[in-house]
Formats: C-alpha cells, sequence, structure tokens
C-alpha cells in the first residue's frame, strides 16, 4: 500500500501557462506537493508537465484525483480573441472542461477549488474603480465562458461540500514565454527588435498585475481554503492602479531604450476598453496587497525579454 504524502497537495490545470508555471514555483517554494495537467508537455520553465492531456478527454482524471486536497483550474482558451474567432472551442473548454473537472472533484472527494476567472466576467464598467459587488455583464464570449464557469464553481463545490474560491484576474504579465500578442509582450518584444508597437483602437486603461503578486494572491487563497474550509466570495486579483495604454507603450520605450514607433490601428468590438479595480477584498480577506508597480514589472519583464533574445541569437548563429 502506497503511503499517502503528509505534504498538502494540489492539482494545477493548465499548468504549462503564465500563471500555471508561475503558481506551481510559490506552492513548491512552500513545501506543497503539485501535480500539473496541460495539453503542453513543458510549463514555461521548461519543466515537464506531469499529465498531458484535454481536460474534457484524459481518461485518467479520476485517478488524477484520487489523492488531491485541492485543485487550482486554470485549464481554458485564454485569450479574449482566440474565443471569438472559435467560440465553440472556447464553450467546450471553458465550460463543458470545467463541468467535467467539478462532477470528477466532487466524486472523489476533493477538498477545495479554486477557480481562475477573469476581469472579462464585468464587461465595460460603467462605474471605476470596479468593486466585486458591481455585478458582472461580459460582452464577449471569453467573459461569458468565465461567468458560466463562476456559476458550476459556486454550484458544484456548495452541492458537495468543498471549500470553493472565485479569482478574477487581470492582464498578468512578466514573462517572456507567454503568448507573444499579449499586450506587455507584444510592447516589449517589439520595442527590444525596433518594430512598431501597435494599439487597437486607443484610449484603454487597464490594471496590470505582475505573475509574481498573482500567484502570491492565489497561494493566500489556497492556504485559506486548505485551512479554514469555508467559502470565499469572489475576489479580483489587481493592484487597483490604472494605467493608460498610451502611457504603457511609452513606459517600454522608456525601459528599453527603444526608437519603435507607436501605431494606431482599428480597434476590436469585443474588447473591452476601460477596466481598473477596487483591491479592497484582496488586502481585507486574503491579506495581501501587490506589491510590484508597472514601471517596476516591466523592467523585470524587459530584463527577462533581452536575455531570451540573446539566448536565440547565439542559438541561431
Amino acid at each position: 500500500m502506497v503511503k499517502r504524502s503528509t505534504k498538502q497537495r494540489v492539482l494545477i490545470t493548465g499548468g504549462a501557462g503564465l500563471i500555471g508555471t508561475a503558481a506551481r514555483n510559490r506552492f513548491e517554494e512552500r513545501g506543497w506537493d503539485v501535480t500539473t495537467l496541460d495539453l503542453k508537455e513543458f510549463d514555461l520553465d521548461g519543466r515537464k508537465i506531469d499529465h498531458v492531456g484535454d481536460i474534457c478527454q484524459i481518461i485518467t482524471l479520476r485517478e488524477i484525483l484520487s489523492d488531491i486536497d485541492g485543485i487550482l483550474h486554470l485549464a481554458a482558451v485564454s485569450r479574449v480573441i482566440d474565443a471569438e474567432l472559435d467560440k465553440p472551442e472556447c464553450t467546450r473548454v471553458n465550460v463543458d472542461g470545467t463541468r467535467r473537472l467539478l462532477k470528477v472533484a466532487s466524486a472523489t472527494k476533493c477538498r477545495w477549488f479554486i477557480f481562475g476567472s477573469s476581469r472579462e466576467v464585468y464587461g465595460e464598467p460603467s462605474l471605476l474603480p470596479v468593486k466585486e459587488e458591481h455585478g458582472v455583464s461580459p460582452i464577449n464570449h471569453y467573459g461569458f465562458a468565465k461567468v458560466e464557469g463562476e456559476r458550476m464553481t459556486k454550484e458544484y463545490c456548495e452541492e458537495s461540500g468543498i471549500s470553493h474560491s472565485i479569482l478574477r484576474f487581470s492582464n498578468v504579465y512578466g514573462h517572456p514565454g507567454d503568448h507573444p500578442t499579449r499586450l506587455v509582450n507584444a510592447f516589449l518584444r517589439g520595442a527590444l527588435l525596433s518594430e512598431p508597437l501597435e494599439i487597437h483602437g486607443g484610449g484603454q486603461l487597464f490594471d496590470f498585475t505582475h505573475i509574481n503578486d498573482t500567484a502570491s494572491a492565489i497561494f493566500n487563497a489556497a492556504n485559506f481554503l486548505h485551512s479554514e474550509s469555508r467559502n470565499l466570495p469572489p475576489i479580483q486579483v489587481l493592484p487597483g492602479n490604472p494605467v493608460a495604454i498610451e502611457n504603457l507603450a511609452r513606459l517600454v520605450l522608456e525601459i528599453t531604450d527603444s526608437d519603435s514607433q507607436i501605431i494606431h490601428t482599428q480597434g476590436r468590438d469585443y474588447d473591452v476598453s476601460r477596466f481598473y479595480g477596487n483591491p479592497s477584498r484582496l488586502e481585507n480577506i486574503l491579506g495581501y496587497k501587490c506589491q510590484i508597480s508597472i514601471h517596476e514589472g516591466l523592467e523585470m519583464a524587459a530584463k527577462l525579454f533581452r536575455r531570451r533574445l540573446e539566448i536565440y541569437a547565439v542559438d541561431a548563429q
């Protein structure tokens, strides 16, 4: 008989992505046992994923969850544009995949569940800064899928006695291995390669959250659920400091000492244009205040980008 580990054990779905990679780091730093599930074989730091497969299809899901204390569910079609271009796939992964995971978690007596949601659930807010109690009103398919994921998390977990938390992330950045077209990555890459920085539309205003702050907030939520066995209300993970997109672009140019041009292209009707939130729940309930300013975060990210570009240049020789 295999002896169960005395460490806390967490499954991270979407463990190869930006947030999944950073969350794995944070849990392991704190002594937790981490199991990862993703379509990709390696995470952004080059570590092997434990279980490679589709959240909707992998046949060993019940076995994977048989010795897990809690789940951090991040597996998703993770970009608004991808969700708009293939709505059926977004529904399949973000809704059907979440439902399947919750059903198996309920059957295997998982203790707690964190659902990775998004600021997209608010749509185009009429009142800023946004508070969680303002309610949700998505304007794109990704946002609608996240709202449904939140609803199912609450329903399944409460029926099964699983402690749960819904964390709403906002413009997370900080790793050069993340998708190249995500805003901060696209700006940094363009600036370092002397290519134009493209702004769709213009005038946007957002909260940007460094990945280290995001991972720390996730760990606090998991630790609370594990130790307290009580539900948490929805919590937005963000600094509450709005940054205009044009200012972001200029700051990137300043930090990288780049002469790239800033260009404006046609906006997209499914993109939210203005969002920043009130971090009171994050600070008062989870006891966490975002530590990394946008200037410091961009400097950290630019350093990582430069290192990666240098490696690519050497490899290409």
